[in-house]
């Protein structure tokens, strides 16, 4: 009887343990270029605004940012972008998307967008089109750096390492679009 008991509850703990991976996220790793690819839109610019706010039934939170345009490298000439991601914080409440990004008022950025609802856009392969922009306090030459979200990488936080965001190699502006849209 023990055995048959052991064994039921060693089958629950597997079938358990499958089933709560199945309900996980994945985010597929994406070049620049392919992000470049599935992007309709391909911006640079700085944020003007963020805040977030409840869907129309007030049954999740949106992040929005506003983002107003330098200059347009793939698609239709825009003055400014909306860019929505799920999650946020409205009064008390606060919604995780896990593997969502942080806005920040002021910020430079180069996005890759992809249309998410009728006049926003959505930042392409869920966090990886979003770059940070920063220029050199000397020369004023414009660097991309990618920025993830601390969470995007479980090994590193699991290991201990810094879950600040990381960042690949930075490049100056023009290096990174004419090695990522090489064509446009």
């Amino acid at each position: 009887m023990n055995r048959m008991v052991f064994l039921l509850l060693a089958a629950t703990l597997v079938v358990g343990t499958f089933a709560v991976d199945s309900f996980a996220t994945q985010v597929i790793q994406k070049s620049p270029q392919e992000l470049a690819q599935v992007s309709q839109l391909v911006v640079d610019g700085k944020v003007q605004s963020v805040r977030s706010y409840w869907n129309d039934d007030h049954s999740k939170i949106f992040t929005e940012a506003l983002v107003d345009v330098a200059a347009t490298h793939k698609g239709s000439a825009a003055q400014s972008v909306r860019v929505v991601q799920p999650g946020g914080v409205v009064g008390n409440v606060r919604m995780t998307a896990h593997g969502a990004l942080q806005w920040k008022k002021g910020e430079e950025v180069l996005l890759f967008l992809e249309p998410a609802t009728p006049g926003a856009y959505q930042v392409a392969g869920f966090s990886q089109g979003k770059f940070l922009i920063e220029r050199d306090p000397q020369t004023g030459t414009p660097f991309v750096k990618q920025v993830m979200p601390p969470d995007s990488d479980s090994k590193s936080a699991a290991n201990g390492a810094n879950t600040t965001a990381r960042t690949t190699d930075k490049l100056t502006l023009e290096q990174f679009l004419d090695s990522v849209l090489p064509n446009e």
